[in-house]
């Protein structure tokens, strides 16, 4: 499931490739995956300018010139996928494919898009055909939406998360007190986006693992330094993936050979049996709260 860093990546590439950009073409593969009427959601978003696009947790928001927001969520497999018509793409065949692709956008079939665009990180949900011949897709919306939404839906959404780990206000301190008069294992409520948004499995046990604390740590036992420095292990590991690429694997364009360059760097996550960097004990793997949760048994207390 994509978390911070990834999103805050896709947030980087959108706005360098898709900002200022108007939606020229929609195309609808997946009723569920928006939030209203297809013709409706057609007729209110054709024509919009993309003014910018910012990430909160694990939401991406398209900041539209109608005042007016698209917010998607990407849930556990949906991604995001550029096929761009500009002469500074790296891609020569990309802007042709581009070209021809965006002038079938309205009659294609999901099926016949993924036959023509192999690199396609699977079936197309969403498709905006934009004013410079690109085309943008939101693949793999089973679980996850773009939804249009005034400000004040938009603010409703928003207000249901908790801090953000990127956000400059956002301290030691104010964490360690977040953490105060809690109940329970540390790991689940990280992983709780009302209390930090956009950290999930793999970024939890990282953040875990390097500050030293198990996932099954009651939060009760956490002294002040064990907060902070847990703290500061999420902001650096969350910044060192972001650097890195993400973990990702699939693309965000044809040309893209940046996302996913922190898959190598995950110290304990999905390597159970494997030995730990630090100790060579081999990390184990237990259901904490529901999901996996990968630690080393020596490090971690």
């Amino acid at each position: 499931m994509p978390e911070v860093p990834e999103m805050e990546i896709y947030k980087n590439y959108l706005n360098q490739w898709v900002k200022e950009k108007s939606i020229s073409h929609v195309n609808i593969f997946r009723a569920k995956s928006i939030n209203l009427e297809i013709t409706e959601f057609t007729r209110l978003v054709i024509g919009k300018q993309i003014k910018s696009i910012s990430r909160q947790g694990k939401y991406l928001i398209f900041h539209l010139d109608d005042g007016h927001a698209l917010l998607t969520h990407m849930m556990l497999d949906g991604r995001v996928f550029l096929l761009t018509n500009n002469s500074d793409s790296p891609q020569k065949n990309d802007v042709s494919q581009a070209l021809y692709l965006q002038n079938e956008i309205l009659i294609s079939s999901a099926e016949d898009i993924r036959k023509r665009i192999k690199e396609l990180p699977g079936k197309p949900s969403v498709v905006f055909g934009l004013s410079d011949g690109s085309i943008l897709f939101f693949c793999k919306l089973t679980l996850g939406y773009l939804h249009y939404l005034d400000q004040e839906q938009l603010r409703t959404k928003l207000q249901e998360l908790g801090r953000d780990p990127l956000d400059p206000n956002f301290s030691a301190q104010e964490f360690s007190q977040l953490l105060e008069r809690k109940r329970g294992m540390i790991k689940p409520w990280l992983m709780n986006p009302k209390n930090i948004a956009g950290v999930g499995n793999a970024y939890s046990n990282e953040a875990l693992f390097s500050a030293g604390v198990i996932p099954t740590r009651l939060i009760s036992t956490l002294s002040h330094a064990d907060k902070v420095k847990l703290f500061d292990s999420l902001v650096s590991i969350i910044r060192d993936s972001i650097r890195l690429g993400g973990d990702i694997e699939e693309p965000f364009a044809v040309w893209d050979d940046f996302t996913g360059g922190y898959n190598t760097y995950f110290k304990v996550y999905d390597r159970a049996g494997q030995p730990c960097f630090v100790c060579q004990e081999a990390i184990q793997r237990a259901e904490v709260g529901g999901r996996n949760a990968f630690f080393c048994p020596h490090c971690q207390h």
